[in-house]
């Protein structure tokens, strides 16, 4: 009897800590959209200086307050939620064969507006580094907020299902735009299929080294490969 009530108490935590992280997971995200969309942010006039201000709020807000909220509220440190140094160069090089996927996927694309007429094409060499910087941070602030914060996150409250469910969902959402773009291209189903596949094998790389800037760092290694090939179309 004293087992099951234990036990009943643990599952009950557990639901209460799943729910908070997705709570405040939600909480960030919709913060990065409305106060940016309502204007609420004040922004540059210049656009690339805006969309670097937007990056940075936005990774404030979906990457800094969650695992502040993590190490606050659970008392998780950041290594149990892949911020660490160990297996690094080993997720890195995974990292790295995960997103050439993507790489090869966009220079076979390199007709297509999205790419022939990417903004980092015609900008300075200042203005593209601006917006190296901004595609970086967005671009890991989706590995440390997906795999990182909810995927290991989750995993240590509920069941690695929906830990990977939940996972692919907010990596598919947070690509609509590249799905998008790409459709063109690819195909509807050739972007979508990309997509999850990206999001799937990195969170096997993800579980298996437990270790997610190895694959922020292959994310932003990506973003600068595009920005050499495309400054060189």
């Amino acid at each position: 009897m004293r087992n099951n009530l234990y036990q009943n108490l643990s599952v009950s935590a557990n639901i209460n800590i799943v729910l908070g992280m997705l709570g405040i997971c939600s909480l960030g995200i919709f913060l990065a959209w409305f106060v940016t969309a309502m204007q609420l942010l004040p922004l540059p006039r210049d656009p690339i200086w805006s969309a670097l201000a937007g990056a940075s709020w936005q990774f404030f807000t979906t990457v800094v307050v969650l695992y502040w909220w993590a190490k606050k509220r659970l008392r998780l440190p950041f290594d149990q939620l892949g911020i660490t140094t160990k297996n690094l160069l080993q997720t890195t090089i995974l990292g790295c064969l995960l997103y050439s996927l993507a790489l090869i996927a966009f220079i076979s694309c390199s007709n297509d507006p999205f790419i022939a007429q990417h903004g980092l094409r015609q900008a300075s060499t200042e203005d593209a580094m601006t917006l190296l910087l901004s595609m970086s941070m967005i671009a890991a602030g989706t590995d440390l907020t997906t795999r990182g914060f909810i995927l290991l996150g989750l995993a240590r409250y509920s069941p690695l299902i929906f830990a990977i469910i939940v996972q692919n969902a907010l990596w598919y959402l947070g690509h609509i735009t590249e799905i998008t773009q790409l459709t063109g291209c690819l195909t509807l189903w050739g972007a979508i299929g990309l997509t999850l596949t990206l999001g799937i094998l990195g969170d096997i790389v993800a579980l298996k080294t437990r270790n997610i800037l190895g694959l922020a760092i292959a994310h932003i290694l990506l973003n600068i490969s595009m920005m050499v090939f495309i400054r060189n179309l």
